[in-house]
């Protein structure tokens, strides 16, 4: 019964509300902006305040547990709704400049049809069914941030929705340290490790825009407050990985702006990068110091950890389905008693190296391996990888193409800001599955999508100046 009426209230969202909504927000391009900005915002709340779930399995380790609902989803329908049907802007110029397919949906597309050809080796098709449910309605938040983004006002909106977002979840975390005692904290997330690459996936385009002297000072102070919040976010996090992306992104960027535009913004951030470097290791020089020396006991115990262990066990995987995979969302149900067996006797052996007894009730709910490749490896197949890479390359493309053609611009500021993120995030997935959390995947592809928009943007502009000499 509960099902039946969640069900029940998803309909009179998707198909009721966010088309009502859309219609409102339709000629009132200011509203569109802060419902975008309320769209950021949304991933760092707690989960149980903007979702809900459908036929959960709370007691599988997958990636997917359900049929999720999502009030991001429909505010993403209602943002396309409305600037598909509105007039708010420059009309004519838009339908002049907008021709074809947004970049990206058709490969976001071809990405979900590959992982799912991994059903016909599913052991439970539900179980794929609810990764297809839930990564093909990101196509939703995907299309609606190509679509919105026109201008510099668009942009700099979505930049006030990060910052809000890290402000808040820094003033959580500092609540949660010295109100409550807590001394690895996670904010609103479900585990620190989410929250500290949530928060520099937010932080870095925050820098990016921060340091472009166009940007209006109100602004300017609203993205330092943002950045400081997510360092101090990651740092409460005791995330040291997290912690090692945020340092090395905002030194990236922060090259890339003396490069571009040398002036008193880049000075004013170096001379405040150096002082903040020096108060984190000040700070967290002791926690750095022993997870060091914890890494270093455990390279001397033993020659592979339990992550080397899960990709082999991924490698295993996809050896013996190379092409689709054994089917999405069930690495958790393949390499566990009593399905998978044989994939578990890895973990298993490894553990009896160690001298553990095995008793098979310990291996129902083996855990998944920590890197997102392999994972899609084992899961999708060569199909669903080669493909998922082929969207990641395209976001950078755009990243690189944005800001080379206008580096001058807050367009190209924002993009190099992104695609420095992207590049960090993505080389953070070869050890973390950052983008199958839920709330990092919407991030992830309200930012993309962002790109998708600036890179449209960029086409539609170069289109029309050959219409007009023409």
């Amino acid at each position: 019964m509960k099902d039946l009426l969640k069900a029940v209230i998803a309909l009179l969202f998707y198909a009721g509300l966010a088309p009502l909504l859309g219609m409102v927000l339709a000629s009132r391009r200011t509203w569109q902006r802060a419902v975008f900005a309320l769209m950021v915002f949304i991933p760092s709340w707690h989960p149980g305040k903007f979702t809900l779930m459908m036929g959960s399995v709370e007691t599988y380790r997958g990636h997917a547990k359900g049929f999720e609902i999502s009030l991001l989803e429909v505010l993403a329908l209602a943002l396309i709704v409305a600037v598909l049907t509105g007039k708010a802007g420059a009309r004519s110029l838009h339908d002049v400049r907008r021709r074809g397919l947004p970049p990206g949906l058709f490969l976001y597309g071809v990405w979900c049809f590959a992982a799912m050809l991994s059903i016909v080796h599913a052991m439970e098709p539900s179980y794929a069914l609810m990764a297809l449910v839930r990564w093909s309605k990101g196509t939703l938040i995907l299309a609606a941030a190509i679509l919105y983004l026109r201008d510099e006002d668009d942009l700099r909106w979505a930049g006030r929705g990060l910052a809000v977002g890290l402000i808040v979840q820094a003033l959580v975390c500092l609540k949660l340290r010295y109100l409550d005692g807590r001394f690895q904290v996670r904010g609103w997330f479900e585990h620190q490790n989410s929250m500290a690459m949530w928060a520099y996936m937010s932080a870095l385009p925050l820098m990016a825009l921060a340091l472009h002297r166009r940007l209006p000072r109100l602004d300017t102070l609203l993205c330092i407050g943002g950045i400081g919040g997510g360092g101090l976010c990651i740092l409460l996090s005791v995330s040291r990985a997290a912690l090692a992306i945020y340092a090395a992104g905002c030194a990236a960027i922060l090259l890339l702006a003396w490069w571009r535009q040398p002036g008193s913004r880049p000075a004013l951030a170096t001379v405040g990068g150096a002082l903040g470097a020096v108060m984190v290791m000040l700070f967290a020089m002791d926690s750095i110091n022993a997870r060091m020396r914890e890494v270093e006991a455990s390279k001397e115990e033993t020659e592979l950890d339990l992550r080397d262990v899960l990709n082999l066990q991924s490698a295993a995987m996809f050896h013996d389905h190379p092409w689709v995979g054994l089917g999405w969302n069930h690495f958790g149900l393949a390499n566990s008693r009593p399905h998978g067996d044989r994939y578990s006797q890895i973990l298993e052996d490894w553990d009896e190296s160690r001298g553990f007894t095995i008793y098979e009730e310990n291996y129902l709910a083996n855990p998944l391996t920590e890197s997102l490749y392999w994972l899609w490896l084992a899961e999708t197949g060569l199909a669903g990888f080669l493909s998922f890479l082929a969207f990641e390359l395209a976001t950078l493309w755009w990243a690189l193409h944005v800001w080379w053609r206008e580096k001058e611009s807050l367009f190209g500021s924002a993009a190099a800001g992104l695609g420095v993120m992207l590049t960090l995030c993505y080389a953070h997935g070869m050890v973390e599955r950052i983008l199958t959390q839920p709330k990092n995947l919407s991030l992830w592809l309200l930012l993309a999508g962002m790109l998708g928009g600036m890179e449209w943007r960029r086409r539609s502009q170069a289109r029309h100046s050959r219409i007009t000499q023409r």
